[in-house]
């Protein structure tokens, strides 16, 4: 990971100043917790802020979209055919009605 900075929770309570250095310094640092990743700090300023927000978000969902296709694999519905997509969909729909009519009466 090249000259990537980590740091604990504990460094990030304790050495503020330091690590606020370092983030100036590098642009990003990894913060860990038991010596495992657990999150990014990465530099922003005003003007980029919420350009570095929406990139963020847009990684989020491209990971969940890619968890979800992975999932889809693990279960064999990655292989479904459109028509049994739509069949699954009409069972789907018809059931949810069902559920809707037994909780009027």
């Amino acid at each position: 990971m090249g000259n990537m900075n980590f740091v604990s929770f504990r460094e990030l309570r304790t050495s503020t100043a330091k690590i606020s250095d370092m983030l100036t310094e590098d642009g990003k640092i990894v913060v860990t917790c038991n010596g495992k990743p657990k999150a990014i700090m990465i530099q922003v300023n005003e003007t980029d802020f919420e350009d570095t927000l929406a990139v963020l978000n847009q990684v989020k969902l491209a990971r969940a979209i890619n968890n979800i296709r992975k999932a889809a694999q693990r279960s064999g519905a990655s292989e479904m055919t459109l028509d049994e997509i739509n069949a699954e969909i009409a069972q789907s729909r018809k059931v949810r009605r069902q559920r809707s009519v037994s909780s009027d009466v």
